[in-house]
């Protein structure tokens, strides 16, 4: 068995509500991409002939958000959210629906008790800044604590940052800024204590952690004597006390293997969040041939890069069903500590 665990959509009717609101260069890239972002039969057809049984359906193309009136995004995300959940409900033997909140406020969190209630989605998507504010914010802290209370996953997305107006060039924005944004999401996660207060909270990243296990040395060394003295010469700030190594928070985070084909990044992965902490991920459809080519170069990677075989199973299709809990035809999923 296969799940996706970071497919994800753009539905028809999300891209023309928020075209009447505010036209971009991003929707009318989703309208010229590839048309399995709003295709349901297109999308369907591509799993049953390449062995995809599951879609975890994740918003797609977040700076769409970007400069929108507060107003416009709450009654957008209810858009969104119902789009999703249709999109999903039309085979909810295939897909699973995870809403959106492109910002968290009163508002939001009401509508955050819809994606959990009404309309019976699995997780929620932030994106890992939140108009430039850091995931650690005060104004996020009551999502976290109801997702905690839920054991309701929080799915998080790169979304762009006020860097250097060069990074568009070549789509550095997307192919290096985003992954780096990802890393400073979760180390805000871990420093700002949310996993201290919260330590069966769960948020999945894109895109392996981004820089994160590639840099786990470092951070560690950092956090042995570095921070606190860069904190004393005025260079830095501390902030709440965590109980244990901050290297042990970051490892409770889930993280899809999304690695463009490479069994060396995705080991670095396995290697420091342990093979019960990796999702299996598509990015689909984005790439070439319409999207259909990254799916095919993830699952073959996957599939034959060396693993013990219990640990593949986790990694296809059992940490998702766990995350999410899912019934599996195959028979149980392979089971782990949380």
């Amino acid at each position: 068995m296969v799940i996706d665990a970071y497919a994800h959509v753009f539905p028809m009717p999300l891209i023309e509500a928020l075209a009447e609101v505010k036209p971009s260069k991003e929707l009318a890239a989703l309208r010229a991409q590839s048309p399995h972002n709003f295709e349901h039969g297109a999308r369907i057809a591509y799993m049953d002939e390449h062995g995809f049984d599951v879609q975890v359906l994740i918003l797609a193309r977040p700076p769409v958000w970007l400069g929108m009136d507060r107003s416009d995004i709450h009654r957008l995300s209810r858009v969104a959210n119902d789009s999703i959940a249709n999109f999903a409900a039309k085979r909810p033997d295939r897909f699973v629906g995870v809403g959106v909140l492109p910002v968290v406020d009163e508002v939001m969190m009401e509508e955050f008790e819809r994606i959990h209630g009404e309309l019976g989605l699995k997780g929620v998507l932030i994106f890992s800044n939140i108009e430039g504010k850091p995931l650690d914010d005060e104004s996020m802290w009551p999502l976290y604590e109801r997702a905690a209370a839920l054991d309701f996953p929080i799915w998080i997305h790169p979304q762009h940052a006020n860097y250097y107006s060069w990074i568009r060039k070549d789509v550095l924005d997307r192919v290096l800024a985003w992954p780096f944004d990802t890393s400073l999401a979760m180390a805000r996660l871990v420093y700002g204590g949310v996993f201290e207060r919260f330590p069966s909270i769960k948020f999945v990243t894109h895109h392996m952690g981004g820089m994160i296990p590639h840099f786990a040395a470092r951070i560690g060394a950092f956090a042995e004597t570095s921070s606190e003295e860069y904190a004393k010469l005025g260079l830095g700030e501390s902030g709440p006390a965590l109980t244990g190594q901050p290297l042990d928070h970051f490892r409770l985070f889930y993280n899809d293997c999304i690695s463009n084909g490479s069994p060396e990044a995705v080991q670095v992965a396995l290697n420091f969040f342990g093979a019960d902490h990796i999702l299996f991920g598509t990015d689909f459809p984005f790439g070439p041939d319409n999207g259909e080519r990254w799916p095919l170069d993830e699952l073959k990677t996957i599939k034959t890069m060396p693993m013990d075989e219990s640990d593949r199973a986790k990694v296809l299709y059992g940490n998702a069903a766990r995350l999410l809990k899912l019934p599996l035809k195959t028979g149980a999923a392979p089971t782990a500590s949380v």
